[in-house]
């Protein structure tokens, strides 16, 4: 697999996983996938970070991020845009 910038990541998840008939299922696969990760950070968090967990965590942190993007996709949102977006609020709210 090559490395994606987020529009090229965003087309990517659209071609494989695209399900406009099925918003609430992937918002729900989104929220397990969330739980997924909580789960492996509090592992590492009382037994340490090995290997394996850390593997854990990384591949979680994906099923998030493709979650996220097909919602994105869902409703016809350009995550680029948004985070443009979101960063202006941001830069005004937190005086960055």
């Amino acid at each position: 697999m090559k490395n994606f910038n987020l529009t090229e990541f965003q087309a990517f998840v659209k071609e494989r996983d695209h399900w406009p008939k099925h918003k609430m299922e992937v918002m729900l696969k989104l929220v397990e996938e969330v739980g997924e990760l909580a789960n492996e950070v509090r592992k590492a968090s009382l037994e340490g970070l090995s290997d394996s967990r850390r593997e854990n965590i990384e591949l979680e942190l994906y099923d998030c991020l493709h979650y996220v993007t097909q919602i994105a996709n869902l409703y016809e949102i350009n995550l680029n845009e948004a985070i443009d977006k979101k960063e202006k609020i941001n830069k005004e709210r937190y005086k960055r």
